[in-house]
């Protein structure tokens, strides 16, 4: 259908056509950023892990959720034990045969590069649409 010769009486189903195009366009470009942002954070967590051990190893990412209106991905440790312990200021015994640094403090890490990653998600978001 050529838009510059539309009758009055399918106006309606050209605009809703358009809509949809770029709701569909707009809902993949989203999710290669969600995707995009999910991998940055979790290379963030890596690099600000204590070297060595389980902690850095085990940042992964998934998507959870995918499609218009939908789309979620979400960045887990499978060793979620030691996020807490990190995280929270009583990390400075021994677990599971690895010590952590006394002299470093890792409180807030976590929730620190969330915002700063979401408020990058958020401004690509605007940017790109």
């Amino acid at each position: 259908m050529d838009t510059r010769s539309i009758k009055p009486e399918d106006l309606e189903k050209a605009v809703m056509k358009a809509l949809g195009e770029y709701g569909d366009k707009a809902s993949e470009k989203i999710e290669e950023m969600c995707k995009g942002a999910a991998r940055a954070t979790r290379k963030d967590l890596k690099g600000s892990a204590p070297t060595g051990g389980d902690y850095a190893k085990g940042w992964s990412q998934r998507m959870v959720g995918s499609g218009a209106y939908k789309t979620t991905a979400v960045v887990f440790n499978r060793k979620y034990q030691l996020v807490h312990l990190l995280e929270n200021p009583h990390a400075t015994g021994r677990y599971k045969g690895g010590s952590y640094p006394k002299n470093v403090d890792y409180t807030g890490t976590v929730e620190r590069i969330e915002q700063k990653n979401v408020n990058e998600f958020y401004q690509e978001v605007l940017n790109k649409l």
